[in-house]
């Protein structure tokens, strides 16, 4: 329970003097501090600390400074207030950012995990989603996390268009992860020429992102890079290689 106050912004001894105050039900500071483990003059700190963050309440007993806890869905209430402080505020930080100055973001991911993290992310994607793949490798990769990773790509409604490499595994590889009742205008798959393109990475275009994870499993690596204008280029060619993929579907 400590590790999740402190998550919320408590301090581990604010942690720990909260949780004595609530197993007492409050009173004065030697006998929360005795609860708590702590010395007394720190314990007193901690309480005046809480009592800003509005976690406690003050009173007087028989001349005794006294502190009772407030009750416990005063953390969520105070989580709330900062959200929305965080929401009011971020207009006017965006409009601190330079329109001129270029800051493209890469960021790179290690391990299974890393490469998960990269597929996650593209479900942020407010349009169409792009992808080089290759259904074989990367039903196989992780089937589990795909399987989930697809029924929510179907949930939020994101159309994928996805070029990979015609196999005798791949015709049929994809239809087990489909879920139940599936919008097929949701998906759009082009096979192509496994011996000139084998693709052994994942490329995803998302918004202004491009994500790219190695279906290898001996090189689990992931790499997402933010800049619109590289992604505008990205999209462009993907663009091209789906409609030379499409003129060689149609002779």
């Amino acid at each position: 329970m400590i590790t999740d106050l402190l998550k919320l912004g408590l301090s581990d001894e604010e942690a720990k003097v909260y949780l004595a105050c609530l197993e007492v039900n409050g009173g004065a500071v030697s006998v929360i501090a005795r609860k708590a483990g702590a010395h007394r003059v720190s314990c007193y700190h901690t309480l005046e600390k809480l009592l800003q963050k509005k976690l406690l309440s003050q009173y007087n007993r028989n001349g005794v400074k006294c502190f009772a806890p407030e009750p416990p869905e005063r953390l969520q209430e105070l989580q709330l207030e900062k959200a929305t402080i965080a929401k009011s505020i971020i207009p006017d930080l965006k409009a601190l950012l330079s329109p001129h100055g270029f800051r493209p973001k890469i960021r790179s991911y290690e391990g299974r995990d890393g490469v998960e993290r990269v597929f996650l992310e593209s479900l942020s994607a407010k349009g169409e989603l792009l992808g080089y793949t290759n259904l074989k490798q990367v039903t196989e990769f992780f089937p589990d996390f795909f399987r989930e990773y697809t029924k929510k790509r179907f949930e939020r409604k994101i159309k994928a268009r996805y070029l990979s490499p015609n196999t005798v595994e791949s015709v049929r590889a994809i239809e087990p992860f489909l879920p139940k009742g599936y919008d097929p205008s949701l998906i759009e798959i082009l096979l192509v020429n496994r011996e000139q393109f084998p693709f052994e990475n994942e490329i995803l275009l998302f918004g202004n992102a491009v994500g790219v994870v190695s279906l290898n499993p001996a090189e689990l690596l992931g790499i997402i890079v933010e800049s619109a204008t590289f992604t505008r280029t990205m999209k462009a060619v993907f663009d091209l290689a789906w409609l030379g993929a499409t003129a060689f579907v149609a002779k």
